[in-house]
């Protein structure tokens, strides 16, 4: 995908917002997903992409199932669900979020954890093992980065930063390769789950990969 700078914006702004959406559901979260402002921030940034059918499709699903997160759960009971599908099950193994899970022959961690540093430090993002809540192959973190990098091309690309823009295409092309697991974890995600939120997120993000492509 060739996008210009409005574009990607826009792509910064929506895997930002599924990045927040895979991260632990904190009450500012809970608070955008229920009040409206979460999809509000995804349509309007689907719109700016020129509305593509398969994007707005997966939008229609996640309103829906927003709106049921929205009249029938509470925060805990998010953060309860959360837990139950991504970190602790007693009935079954969870759908953890780390990368080096869903890779062929599953890597050892380390090696999956330099790899993406590499590519983290090579746009000055150091994570700091000390102070890092999540691992650097971690879902939410590796879109962040993803949005992040968006940010800079949009930036590069409006002449706001001096930088390469063929440079930062080359670090997303590296990152979507790394992300080539979510296909498998969102697999696992459908057969699993019917979650009103976290089933539709996952269409959204599959969706927004197939998009660049």
């Amino acid at each position: 995908m060739k996008n210009s700078a409005d574009e990607s914006s826009a792509l910064a702004a929506l895997f930002d917002l599924v990045s927040m959406g895979f991260a632990y559901p904190s009450q500012d979260l809970y608070r955008a997903l229920t009040d409206g402002r979460y999809i509000e921030a995804a349509e309007s940034n689907v719109a700016r992409l020129g509305n593509p059918p398969p994007l707005v499709e997966a939008l229609k699903s996640l309103a829906a199932g927003l709106k049921t997160v929205a009249d029938d759960y509470s925060h805990r009971q998010l953060e309860t669900e959360y837990n139950a599908l991504f970190e602790l099950s007693r009935d079954e193994t969870p759908l953890h979020l780390n990368a080096h899970l869903y890779m062929e022959g599953q890597p050892a961690p380390a090696a999956v954890y330099r790899r993406l540093q590499k590519i983290y430090r090579e746009f000055a993002l150091e994570l700091n093992d000390a102070k890092a809540t999540e691992s650097p192959d971690h879902l939410a973190v590796e879109l962040e980065f993803v949005a992040y990098l968006f940010d800079l091309l949009q930036l590069t690309q409006c002449g706001e930063r001096e930088d390469s823009v063929e440079r930062i295409r080359h670090g997303l092309s590296a990152c979507f390769d790394e992300l080539a697991w979510v296909e498998k974890f969102i697999d696992a995600l459908e057969q699993r789950s019917g979650h009103p939120f976290y089933q539709p997120l996952g269409n959204l993000l599959r969706t927004l990969i197939r998009q660049r492509e």
